[in-house]
């Protein structure tokens, strides 16, 4: 009887095992899931947009001013704010976003070529009278 009830054990033990550690797995990930911040959502369009045509807005002002280094400083950091809302505008209305060469800013004709494909999706970066609007 004794010798019965060790096999009976000794034959059930693997499927008891795989059982449990089924369930500590499924309560782990439901756990780590709880714990996992959910992911950022994309801005708006519009505000996207709006930072568009004010980053570019700046940009203009600062390349056709003439000034110190801190403005070089400042028009660099101006451009680069630009290029990254560019690229979620792109993700966001499916353009491919602009290349950059060697590890340096895109062209001005890479950037040109993502201006009009955001164009052509009803996206305008260079609204006139922009200037008038900004603070």
């Amino acid at each position: 009887m004794q010798l019965a009830l060790v096999l009976g054990f000794l034959l059930a033990f693997p499927l008891v095992v795989r059982v449990a550690g089924r369930l500590v797995r499924g309560e782990w990930e439901r756990i780590a899931a709880q714990r996992t911040p959910p992911a950022p959502s994309a801005p708006p369009i519009e505000r996207v947009t709006q930072d568009l045509r004010r980053l570019r807005y700046q940009m203009e002002l600062r390349e056709n001013r003439p000034g110190i280094s801190v403005q070089g400083m400042k028009l660099g950091a101006v451009r680069a704010a630009y290029l990254e809302v560019l690229e979620v505008a792109c993700r966001q209305l499916d353009v491919r976003p602009p290349r950059c060469h060697n590890g340096r800013e895109p062209s001005l004709a890479e950037l040109y070529r993502v201006e009009s494909d955001l164009r052509s999706r009803g996206l305008d970066v260079r609204t006139p009278g922009f200037g008038s609007q900004a603070a």
